[in-house]
Formats: structure tokens, C-alpha cells, sequence
């Protein structure tokens, strides 16, 4: 496919005439999915798709095209040459837009893993076998993702990584389910089993009578997936050059040093380890690490290239929505086995949902707990909780009530297949933390 796209994207912008800069992005997948309900198979498929989006700029104006490739080449330069008179049309008009920016040093890469992926059939049928006896529901997902670019410079970019992805849940009755995921590169039975362990126990315990907590404030272990669901938050604007500088950040009173974090929590967007591509989409290459949040201090920012034209400052080759893609939050020196210990009396989170924003300016979110939310005392796992609703600030968990984090940590990927498979993923440990609020 690699070299599909570069033959393809030559055709492309020797069509351009020379007052014109072009550049091209391809994204594609070639992925198994398989559905399971009851543990049985209800659907499964292949999917092959590649799109390549093409954009025209002449005269500080710019216009953007997509298209589906057929694989055919003789079609699909009928569909570039169509795409690109199109886009001349387009220019004519529109105004000028003052905040262009694309690479114009070129830095053509190649990232290119070799498939390590376990054989689909095989591995649903070991899922099956360990679910036996079990309602299980659940995706897996897994095949190799590609990224491509090119511009009229002569700029050639090219990412490939395959990866799996299962995530389930196991029901018991109505809302009282255990949910779980596994994502990586290399299929490994044993973690599977692990994993698979730990559902089953966690179900055994949803059957016992549910208990309902009072509104108030709890010490609270959230465990890496329902954490990733607050960075998602953090996330949404908050780690973005432009809602920064125009106060629509959830950051603000941590950059403007109102607030602070516990000093033993670092953030990072570490492109060098996720299973994103290293470039975006107008041909900056990512920096390999850019420090977000160090020591408990805002550290750095994602700065898009729209971003760094506005107010003169360089890319660090963040996406146009200057969203984390590889976000990685640092360990700490709890053990993962004795966390019940650690959490002593209080509620053990797996997953949280329905997040959202209750007051932005300070961080503050509201959610509700979900599936497996356990009940501990001294120690010991007591009971479910009936769902409950809970509204904290994130500048209070990571900061004054921030109690100490697991040395071990979970890589998530992304379970997204909006119009294909998301590479997003994070690395996030489990945490411990005082005076949770929980409200109804």
C-alpha cells in the first residue's frame, strides 16, 4: 500500500500548476472484527478501506478534498484529477486564509512494524473457551493500520503498526456487569488469563446484594480505564496552545499558577511509544516527547500549526484539534496487589460514564460509576454499589487529594471505529484518592 500512495501521490501533484502546493494524508486499515454476545460469535468480517484527502493551497487560500481509493489506479487518478479540479473551483471562492501553515522542510520517514498479530480464529475461539459457561458481549478487533503523507515538495511520510483490541464486559443481571479490556501488539495468553481471572472474581461479586452508599466523600481508588475516562476530559481542550491562550482551557488556573498538583504527577504526550502516526497531517513530525503537566506544573502545551502561525510560536506537530493522542501519566510505587490494602475503607472504580464538564474554569466533572464499583472495608471487597453519581474536580484528584499511584500501568487503546479504527492510546496507572465527592 506504501507504495500505492507514493505512486499515487506523484500523479497527484504533478498535477498542480506552479503557484500551487499540495499535500496529501492517507489513512486506511485492513482489520478483522468479530462481535460476541452470549459467548457465541453474532457477526464477523473483514474490513479493507483506505481514504486520501487532498489539499490544494494557491494564493493563501486553501481547500481540502476526500476520497475512497478503489485500488485501481487507473480509477483513482480519474478520482485525484476530479478531486483537484474541484479544489480549483473551490479557491476561486473563498477569502484568504491567514493562519496557513504547512511543513516546507522536508522530513520523510518510514515506520514500519512487522505483524505480531495473533490469528483471529484462533484467539476467539481461546476467548470463547475461557468465557465458557459466561455472558460475555463484546468486539475484538484487530489488523494493521496505515498513515500516509505527501506534499508537493517531495516529502514522503509513511506509518504502519498493527494492533488488537478487545474490550467486553460480563454480565450477571441488569446493570451489574464486570467490564474489561485488552489492546496491544502481541497477543499473550497468560494476560489474557489474567484478565479474564479477574472479570470472573469481580462477578462473583456483583452477586451479592448491592449496597447504597450515602452522598458524601469517600476515599476512592480509580483504576487505569475509569482514569482514562477523566484524561479524556483533561484532553478536550484543556492541553491545547489555543484554549489556553483564549481561556477556554479546563487549565487555566493551573497554567496561571492558581492551582497545583501533587508533585509526584507528571503528563507527557509521548508520540515515540503510542500507536499513532509520528507526523500530521500537514507534514510537521511530531516531537517524541512533549512535557504537559511535570512535577504537578503545567510544563508545555499541544501546539497545532494553525496554533503556532496565530501566536508565533513553533509546532510540536500537535493535531488541528490539539487533542493528546499518546497521553502518559507517570507510575508510582504502589503495588497493583496490594491496593485493596491501600484503599483500606472506601470505593474501588473500574469504569466510570457519562462524563462531562460541570464546571470548566475549575476542572470540576461530573460522571456517574458504572459496572463493577466495589464497596471495601479494611481491606476487603464487600459489595457492589448501586450506581451513583459523583462531581469532583480534577485539579483536587491529581492534586491536594491525590493519595499515591500503582507502579504498574495499563496501555488503552482507543475502541473507537467511528468510519475506522482509532489509533489513540494511553498509558495511565491506577490512583488513589482522598475525599471523592460523591453527590446522588
Amino acid at each position: 500500500m506504501r507504495n500505492y500512495f507514493y505512486k499515487l501521490s506523484d500523479f497527484a501533484v504533478s498535477t498542480t500548476k506552479s503557484n500551487e502546493f499540495m499535500y496529501l494524508n492517507l489513512s486506511g486499515e485492513e482489520s478483522d472484527f468479530v462481535r460476541l454476545n452470549h459467548d457465541l460469535i453474532r457477526q464477523n468480517g473483514n474490513i479493507s478501506q483506505y481514504f486520501c484527502s487532498i489539499t490544494l493551497i494557491c494564493n493563501k487560500k486553501q481547500a481540502s478534498a476526500n476520497i475512497t481509493l478503489t485500488l485501481d489506479f487507473d480509477n483513482d487518478r480519474k478520482l485525484v484529477e476530479k478531486a483537484v479540479t474541484n479544489l480549483r473551483a473551490t479557491l476561486g471562492q473563498i477569502d484568504e486564509d491567514p493562519y496557513i501553515l504547512y511543513s516546507t522542510e522536508v522530513k520523510s520517514t518510514e515506520l514500519v512494524e512487522s505483524s505480531k498479530l495473533p490469528n483471529t480464529y484462533e484467539t476467539v475461539a481461546e476467548i470463547i473457551e475461557s468465557a465458557k459457561g459466561l455472558d460475555l458481549v463484546g468486539i475484538f478487533s484487530s489488523g494493521n493500520i496505515v498513515a500516509g503523507f505527501a506534499n508537493s515538495l517531495g516529502q514522503k511520510n509513511w506509518f504502519e503498526k498493527p494492533s488488537f483490541n478487545f474490550n467486553w464486559s460480563v454480565y450477571h443481571t441488569t446493570d451489574k456487569a464486570v467490564k474489561a479490556g485488552y489492546a496491544g501488539y502481541v497477543w499473550d495468553s497468560q494476560e489474557f488469563s489474567k484478565k479474564m481471572e479477574k472479570v470472573k472474581t469481580e462477578l462473583d461479586i456483583m452477586k451479592r446484594d448491592a449496597v447504597t452508599i450515602k452522598p458524601g466523600k469517600y476515599r476512592v481508588y480509580l483504576a487505569p480505564a475509569a482514569l482514562d475516562d477523566f484524561m479524556a476530559m483533561l484532553g478536550w481542550g484543556g492541553f491545547g496552545l489555543k484554549a489556553q491562550k483564549t481561556k477556554n482551557s479546563s487549565l487555566v488556573k493551573l497554567i496561571e499558577n492558581e492551582v497545583k498538583l501533587n508533585s509526584s504527577v507528571s503528563i507527557i504526550e509521548n508520540s515515540i511509544d503510542g500507536s499513532s502516526p509520528n507526523f500530521n497531517s500537514t507534514g510537521f513530525i511530531k516531537h517524541d516527547k512533549v512535557v504537559l503537566i511535570e512535577n504537578g506544573k503545567h510544563a508545555g502545551s499541544l501546539i497545532s500549526p494553525r496554533s503556532s502561525k496565530e501566536f508565533n510560536v513553533p509546532t510540536n506537530g500537535a493535531n488541528a484539534y490539539e487533542e493528546p493522542v499518546s497521553l502518559e501519566m507517570n507510575s508510582g510505587n504502589i503495588h497493583f496487589s496490594n491496593i485493596l490494602k491501600e484503599l483500606g475503607t472506601g470505593v474501588y472504580l473500574n469504569n466510570v460514564h457519562y462524563l462531562n464538564y460541570s464546571e470548566r474554569t475549575s476542572c470540576r466533572v461530573t460522571g456517574m460509576s458504572r459496572f463493577a464499583a466495589l464497596w471495601v472495608e479494611n481491606g476487603i471487597i464487600k459489595a457492589p454499589i448501586n450506581v451513583m453519581r459523583f462531581d469532583e474536580s480534577i485539579f483536587r484528584i491529581l492534586g491536594e487529594n491525590f493519595a499515591g499511584a500503582t507502579k504498574e500501568r495499563e496501555r488503552i487503546m482507543s475502541t473507537s471505529t467511528y468510519g475506522q479504527r482509532a489509533t489513540d492510546s494511553t498509558l495511565l496507572p491506577g490512583i488513589l484518592v482522598n475525599d471523592f465527592s460523591f453527590t446522588l
